[in-house]
């Protein structure tokens, strides 16, 4: 740096220094601001502790809650029938040996249905079986159901078909308000493969 704006520099900030020394303005203003900052600062320092205090008390009391629960045997009872009835359910869910029959007791099942709750004009569509995905143990399979209740069906449609859950699961259901009301609907149906079925991609190459 040369030293003409060195001298130059040094002018500058000795005639900044006289300002701030003969500007009473200037300088409440500068301790005006500063002080409006340091506010800011202390607050903002102020709700991060808050906030992080409130955290604190909400984990300590989740943590008492489930310490809580950990303590008490039913909670245990209440797994183990869990899995009770889980393993119960999966026992109760139908084998089939191929696709062919899996579409077959699909069928079978809606014709039942339909016959049990007095629809007439019934038309049954079954779909190609599909396996489950990441359940190789399960094969799917889509089917429509359409037809025309009687007079005040509806209410043993809904009974009829609550009792297939959970292996047999409505996907859509769609019933109009004319005095025998069609209806339609896509049930989906979930069988165990049997140890010696044939997966479907198989079956299909004529495996």
């Amino acid at each position: 740096m040369s030293r003409d704006r060195l001298e130059q520099l040094r002018g500058q900030w000795a005639g900044a220094k006289r300002q701030w020394a003969d500007n009473r303005r200037l300088r409440l203003a500068v301790m005006v601001i500063v002080v409006f900052a340091g506010l800011h600062v202390l607050m903002a320092l102020n709700d991060l502790r808050l906030d992080a205090m409130e955290q604190y008390d909400k984990d300590l009391q989740l943590r008492e809650r489930l310490q809580l629960v950990a303590g008490q045997p039913e909670w245990v009872e209440r797994a183990e029938q869990a899995e009770a009835e889980l393993a119960m359910l999966h026992r109760q869910i139908l084998q089939v040996s191929s696709a062919g029959q899996a579409q077959a007791e699909a069928r079978a099942w809606l014709s039942e249905f339909a016959a049990s709750i007095g629809l007439a004009e019934t038309s049954i569509k079954v779909e190609n079986v599909l396996d489950v995905p990441g359940r190789d143990e399960l094969r799917q399979v889509l089917a429509r159901l359409d037809g025309r209740l009687p007079a005040f069906g509806q209410a043993a449609a809904v009974r009829g078909l609550a009792r297939g859950l959970p292996w047999i699961q409505v996907e859509r259901l769609d019933i109009d308000q004319a005095n025998t009301p069609r209806v339609s609907m896509v049930v989906r149906f979930y069988y165990k493969r049997s140890a010696v079925a044939t997966p479907p991609a198989a079956q299909e190459a004529g495996l």
